[in-house]
């Protein structure tokens, strides 16, 4: 991740030395990839001061993107408005260019399970209790073999092995991503599974706000990309669109919540960014400095309105943030 030891440093957070849990806490999801992520984000930013990444069982609650709500009532008006989501999707150019790159009417899928059209073929909602939401079919199809693209791009691999070169620009990685924008846009971007995934999560920060998880200086909460995703959504953020970077999630992303003090009005302050690396930074590898840093641009709720400087009134917010409780 992207907040080094020298930025928080900088900005009078922490100091030289190992700092010790009342100063910084760091709590990940158990998945392997998360762990592994919020691990060495403490051993890089932290070198040789042994600090402790906290995490539960592999399915812990918190962080787990699965259905909550047991009730019809919540099934049919979740299940309605994610239908409608799939329906407004316009793919077809995208779909077929995917088709293209995979010479899909030759593949397994078309000869074995006679899916052979990306554009044409039935897409299916599952929502039940218990799992993450998911969009079955060719949008799903689309979607794996998209995240296959990405991550040998970022991995840098030559770009012979990235979609057999066929992807050959910012118009073409746009075209395809939008494929991946829309599915995640049916399975977490309704506010309704949004907000239900996303409640137990919310809590957790809501009591780090609030100083019920004890008063750390800085708090790492590692999750993954469903968890982004859904929080943006039920914290009701205003749009927005990361520059130098095609995906709306990437990965190694982080949301930034500061809480900033005015000695002159004697009252606290929000200020939220979204820090990231573009694509080429992750492609190719690079050190992050204060010199030379990630990508960020500023978040704004439209539940806490900012001044010009970005900043909006920490009472403000958490009024707010009761209100998701």
């Amino acid at each position: 991740m992207l907040i080094t030891k020298p930025w928080l440093q900088k900005e009078g957070l922490l100091e030289s030395s190992c700092p010790t849990e009342d100063l910084f806490y760091a709590y990940a999801n158990a998945k392997q990839r998360t762990k592994a992520s919020a691990m060495s984000f403490v051993e890089k930013a932290f070198p040789n001061c042994n600090i402790k990444v906290h995490f539960k069982g592999e399915s812990d609650p918190v962080f787990n993107p699965v259905i909550h709500n047991t009730t019809a009532h919540f099934r049919n008006i979740a299940f309605k408005e994610m239908e409608a989501r799939l329906k407004d999707l316009t793919l077809n150019n995208s779909l077929l260019f995917i088709e293209n790159i995979l010479d899909y009417r030759d593949s397994k899928q078309c000869k074995v399970k006679k899916e052979c059209d990306l554009c044409a073929d039935e897409n299916s909602i599952d929502l039940n209790v218990g799992y993450k939401p998911n969009v079955l079919g060719p949008l799903k199809v689309a979607k794996s073999v998209i995240d296959s693209f990405v991550m040998s791009y970022y991995e840098g691999f030559p770009m012979k092995d990235v979609a057999w070169d066929l992807i050959n620009d910012d118009t073409q990685w746009q075209l395809v991503m939008a494929i991946s924008r829309g599915y995640h846009d049916v399975i977490f971007n309704t506010t309704l599974v949004a907000k239900d995934i996303a409640s137990p999560l919310i809590k957790y920060i809501s009591d780090v706000f609030m100083n019920k998880k004890g008063n750390p200086k800085v708090t790492l909460v590692m999750g993954h990309d469903a968890n982004i995703l859904t929080v943006l959504n039920s914290m009701n953020f205003k749009a927005f669109n990361l520059h130098d970077q095609f995906e709306k999630s990437p990965v190694g992303g982080k949301l930034v919540f500061q809480k900033w003090y005015n000695p002159d009005s004697e009252k606290n302050f929000l200020k939220v960014n979204y820090v990231y690396q573009s694509t080429d930074q992750l492609r190719d590898g690079s050190d992050l400095t204060i010199e030379s840093p990630p990508q960020f641009i500023q978040l704004e709720l439209n539940d806490c309105k900012v001044d010009k400087s970005g900043f909006c009134p920490w009472d403000d917010f958490i009024m707010f943030l009761k209100t998701l409780l």
